[in-house]
């Protein structure tokens, strides 16, 4: 019987006790288990150069020692299950009894019971006879001849007598089931239930009561006894060697996976983020160009637009700022020169009867400056007056008078 989880790879293995060795053993207080039960499971083997690794599992224990169940299992015997895992890459983590399993099952069918009964359970290729003294084994054997049913009942009681002493058999208890491990036997027309069939020859021995389980009493009782530390598991030496190779290389696989991953993260990272800031680069510079040209194109038509309107405005042009100034002319003082500059301001020369004359002449210019009373604009930034210096009949001056800048105007 194979079972795993969804999606593991590794599985409890239930084989019937025509491939396993199990026997039931006494052990002495002060003895090994192990070292007890390997003799007795070598004497029963029929493959005597194979190396048996022990399982067991305590049935009963005292102070005068322990009775424990032993099995193990010859891997000559296990070739061709070997072959089938190894086909389906399945790893064994557990191997145990199928018969147990299914005892399990029906345990609380059995009910409490103080006496000697057979138990007779179908395993998937034999008969499984186990002899109970209340809830204790003392004997397990696989009947694969079924011809002569009473004979093997009969060695089964003598193996139980020589284990547990002799007692009378009260029961025996038929195990029915619809298992899906129970197939026709082709070479008889017998159907699978045999058990029940023979009801006659075994009630020659006890009254006999018949159990009827369902089919997956055995799957149950199997995985129920997998969770459990202190059932037997005959996995062999060479088998639990090729599960732990198994499982090393699985995690060695993912840790290479998980390495892979991290080291291509990192070379992404090493390559990738010069690459990514290259291009974030690459793409800056495009915008930047992009929107030096368009400053370009926007500074050019600035200063077209500035041309336009530095022509257009007349409020500077030479005959308005001359009619500003013969406006402000004082009288008694006469101009002899006019020194025009559209974009730096005016120069005029001149004679004055008085310097009073002159100064006023100043005076009237300074108040372009802080703003005409008439218009409120602001013309000139400076106004310097050179003079006035005496001379044949007046005075002469000169006066520089400077537009503001672009900055100043806004």
């Amino acid at each position: 019987m194979l079972g795993s989880d969804e999606g593991c790879r590794e599985v409890v293995l239930g084989l019937p006790l025509t491939r396993l060795l199990v026997k039931l053993v006494r052990v002495p207080a002060e003895a090994d288990v192990v070292e007890t039960a390997l003799p007795v499971l070598k004497a029963a083997s029929p493959f005597p150069d194979d190396e048996l690794t022990v399982g067991y599992e305590i049935v009963r224990e005292g102070e005068d020692g322990k009775i424990v169940l032993a099995a193990a299992l010859p891997e000559s015997a296990a070739d061709d299950i070997g072959e089938a895992l190894d086909a389906a890459k399945l790893s064994v983590v557990r191997i145990d009894a199928l018969v147990l399993g299914q005892l399990r099952g029906v345990w609380s069918a059995l009910g409490e019971f103080s006496g000697r009964r057979l138990v007779v359970v179908r395993s998937v290729d034999c008969l499984s006879m186990i002899v109970l003294d209340g809830d204790q084994p003392s004997a397990i054997r696989a009947i694969t001849d079924e011809t002569d049913l009473k004979r093997e009942v009969m060695l089964s009681l003598l193996e139980a007598e020589d284990f547990g002493g002799a007692k009378k058999l009260e029961e025996i208890v038929v195990v029915q089931s619809q298992s899906a491990f129970a197939e026709d036997d082709l070479s008889s027309d017998q159907p699978t239930s045999r058990p029940t069939d023979q009801v006659e020859e075994l009630a020659t021995f006890a009254p006999v009561r018949k159990i009827e389980v369902g089919s997956d009493a055995a799957l149950v009782g199997v995985a129920e006894r997998s969770a459990d530390e202190n059932a037997l598991n005959a996995l062999p030496e060479s088998w639990r060697e090729l599960l732990e190779e198994t499982r090393f290389k699985a995690k060695l696989t993912r840790y290479l996976v998980v390495a892979i991953g991290l080291w291509v993260l990192v070379v992404a990272v090493l390559f990738g983020v010069p690459v990514g800031y290259g291009f974030l680069t690459d793409h800056q510079k495009a915008q930047s160009k992009q929107h030096q040209r368009q400053y370009a194109a926007v500074k050019e038509m600035k200063a077209k637009v500035d041309l336009i309107h530095k022509y257009s405005d007349h409020a500077r042009g030479a005959l308005e700022i001359m009619k500003a100034v013969s406006d402000r002319l004082p009288e008694g003082v006469t101009l002899s020169s006019w020194n025009y500059k559209r974009d730096e301001g005016i120069r005029v020369s001149g004679d004055a009867e008085t310097s009073e004359a002159t100064y006023a002449f100043k005076d009237a210019m300074d108040a372009m400056t802080a703003g005409d009373e008439e218009d409120g604009e602001k013309i000139f930034n400076t106004v310097n007056l050179n003079g006035p210096n005496a001379s044949k009949g007046g005075y002469r001056f000169d006066l520089e008078c400077a537009y503001l800048g672009e900055e100043e105007e806004e």
